[in-house]
């Protein structure tokens, strides 16, 4: 038998060794998110607004980035994206929708409307957010119009996320919920109290992921609430959470991103 030339072998060493769920690597030069205040993943592209107010798309295979627009962004509270289009929350309370392509922006809905949001996320194409006095509200995203949902159960949501046809929050206290979207009703998912670390949070391919304050990312089944730890402790500095469907994205403290591999 012929032998691998240590070359190779080098190489097939370290694509094995990133290729185990929970290792990471950056992206891109070291610092150059440092002043993200959103971000979020859609289209093949990393999104952010930074503390200028730009908006900028983001390559999440080699970092590189580009500005887009005008710098409009600078009181943007939350970001998401629906069907290739940009949404933002700002510090008023209006809604805009907001073009990739280009950055041009035209609200939506009532202006203030949603002055008092302290979570929102999209599931089918509406926009669902929580209020300070504890209210779920969905929003059609073509006109602003909006409608409360159930009970005002919601004023300790810290976290607000969509997968398999349903909300999920992590509450102030550090427990999991799963919330009816039609109607407000909630269950209780795993032990009470148990994400009451949680620093940042994205579900993608209907699995939870969460980086926690000892550093830890967890990989959640959202079926029950179990849990388990992928990789070594390094996610102690993570800000911002994005993903597709195959890593995750963390931009941490310092400004760099990582790639994160989950498969």
């Amino acid at each position: 038998m012929k032998s691998i030339p240590g070359f190779f072998i080098c190489i097939l060493i370290s694509f094995c060794s990133f290729a185990q769920p929970g290792t990471w690597k950056q992206v891109g030069k070291a610092g150059d998110w440092k002043g993200t205040l959103q971000a979020v993943e859609a289209n093949g592209k990393i999104y952010t607004i930074e503390a200028s107010g730009i908006l900028y798309q983001t390559d999440p295979f080699t970092g590189m980035w580009q500005k887009i627009g005008n710098p409009d962004f600078a009181r943007t509270a939350f970001l998401f994206h629906c069907n290739g289009m940009l949404y933002t929350i700002e510090t008023d309370g209006s809604l805009y929708a907001v073009s990739p392509l280009n950055g041009t922006w035209k609200r939506v809905g009532q202006a203030g409307a949603w002055k008092a949001t302290i979570a929102g996320t999209i599931l089918n194409d509406r926009l669902y957010t929580v209020e300070a006095g504890g209210t779920l509200y969905a929003t059609n995203l073509m006109d602003g119009a909006w409608k409360a949902i159930g009970k005002r159960d919601f004023a300790a949501t810290k976290f607000l996320m969509a997968a398999n046809d349903r909300l999920y929050s992590i509450e102030t206290s550090g427990s999991l919920y799963e919330i009816n979207p039609a109607d407000g009703t909630w269950k209780q998912h795993g032990k009470a109290g148990e994400w009451r670390g949680t620093l940042a949070g994205i579900v993608t391919n209907g699995t939870l992921y969460t980086t926690e304050v000892n550093g830890a990312l967890y990989e959640t089944d959202l079926a029950n609430g179990t849990w388990h730890q992928l990789g070594k402790p390094d996610f102690r500095a993570t800000r911002f959470m994005t993903a597709d469907r195959e890593r995750l994205h963390s931009i941490e403290t310092s400004g760099s991103l990582y790639e994160i591999n989950i498969r």
